[in-house]
């Protein structure tokens, strides 16, 4: 059961990029996912390896709990439906969470099929974003609906590349591929959140390397190939990216100032009273004058969608997702979320994924070292002996 399981796995995460239907829809590669997801949880009530013993699992299953109750509350006093389809966004993707856990648990080398197939997914994406630009679009929204999901979408993919790597990138044609796309997707889009995001994932990549001389000359091999890379694309772009790129730039003042107003902050401030058990996704008609578009921060959203109790659980879910792990490893996860500080990136099925790679890495590696550890000596005491 768990090859076929994988098999679905792979064909649904490296279709993860391409999208058909309208945002909001299941789109082909989560329908894919389904059939992994009813197979990890048939196995599941043979065998959960654990999982609901950790931290980890058991915040992440609290939230998904709370969110619903949230969503189910409000359903009634509104008499509203609408509010139940929100859950179905957090159920589906602590499931998959879930059953990628119980997966990578059972199977050690399925850290390679996700590896592989999020590889597969960068490039799909990127063919859609040679084609955008080929077509002279200004900003690219690859193979996915708009240019926020593509950056969101390479962003998330470019952590989960390097975690399941262990923050050792291989000197391999594929793997240096899937990240040159992973950051032209990011700079076509022009999203200035995800561009800044990606700043802090390079980062963490070269912190990692800071302390190994022999990774060290690989980041300084890699980087200079890198930067040529994306200038000759750029070059045969006609200038079309950097030109993308300059133009949100001088927007950036703008933007930073209307932050409060453009993604919604108001009905934070302006309703305070929802802040405390939250007031659901949905029904937005409640918040006149400033009702329009859901707030586009995932924080901004936990906190009135969900209240206190809400965000507080989706923190708890982050911190036990990188507890005791090494700087580099927050530092890349602070990728995703400063994007998420302006846009709502809840949905975004690999963003909990990407906590899972992480969780699961640095597992992995810990257990690693506890297994390199030499043995203490055996030693023959006797009952006269002085030492303790």
């Amino acid at each position: 059961m768990n090859p076929l399981g994988g098999v679905f796995l792979f064909l649904g995460l490296s279709l993860s990029s391409f999208y058909l239907l309208p945002s909001g829809l299941p789109q082909p590669g989560d329908i894919l996912l389904l059939p992994f997801i009813a197979i990890m949880l048939l196995m599941s009530l043979r065998d959960d390896r654990g999982l609901m013993q950790h931290p980890f699992v058991l915040a992440w299953l609290a939230m998904v709990v709370w969110v619903t109750l949230v969503s189910l509350g409000w359903s009634v006093i509104d008499q509203d439906a609408g509010y139940l389809r929100y859950p179905l966004f957090f159920l589906f993707n602590f499931l998959l969470g879930a059953g990628l856990l119980r997966f990578l648990t059972a199977v050690p080398e399925g850290i390679r099929w996700v590896r592989l197939a999020v590889m597969i997914a960068l490039l799909v994406a990127f063919g859609g974003v040679v084609l955008d630009l080929a077509l002279g679009r200004i900003r690219a929204t690859g193979t996915l609906n708009n240019p926020n999901q593509l950056a969101y979408f390479s962003l998330c993919a470019l952590v989960m590349l390097l975690a399941s790597h262990g923050f050792r990138l291989p000197l391999r044609p594929l793997p240096m591929a899937a990240m040159g796309a992973a950051v032209t997707n990011i700079l076509a889009a022009s999203s200035l959140a995800a561009m800044g995001g990606l700043c802090l994932v390079m980062l963490s990549w070269a912190l990692f390397h800071l302390g190994r001389l022999r990774h060290l000359l690989r980041l300084v091999l890699l980087v200079p190939l890198l930067v040529l890379a994306l200038v000759g694309f750029d070059a045969w772009t006609g200038g079309r990216v950097e030109q993308n790129i300059t133009q949100r730039f001088e927007r950036a003042p703008d933007k930073v100032e209307g932050i409060y107003a453009h993604r919604k902050y108001q009905r934070m401030v302006e309703f305070p009273g929802y802040n405390l058990l939250g007031a659901g996704e949905g029904n937005t008609e409640r918040f006149r004058p400033y009702h329009g578009n859901e707030i586009h921060s995932s924080f901004g959203t936990m906190l009135f969608s969900y209240g206190v109790p809400g965000l507080a659980l989706f923190l708890s879910v982050l911190l036990a997702a990188v507890w005791r792990t090494p700087p580099h490893v927050w530092l890349a996860l602070s990728g995703p979320l400063l994007y998420s500080v302006t846009h709502n990136g809840l949905r975004t099925t690999l963003f909990w994924l990407v906590l899972v790679v992480l969780w699961h890495s640095q597992r992995h590696f810990r257990e690693q070292q506890a297994a390199a550890r030499p043995a203490p000596s055996a030693s023959v005491s006797f009952p006269w002996s002085t030492e303790s």
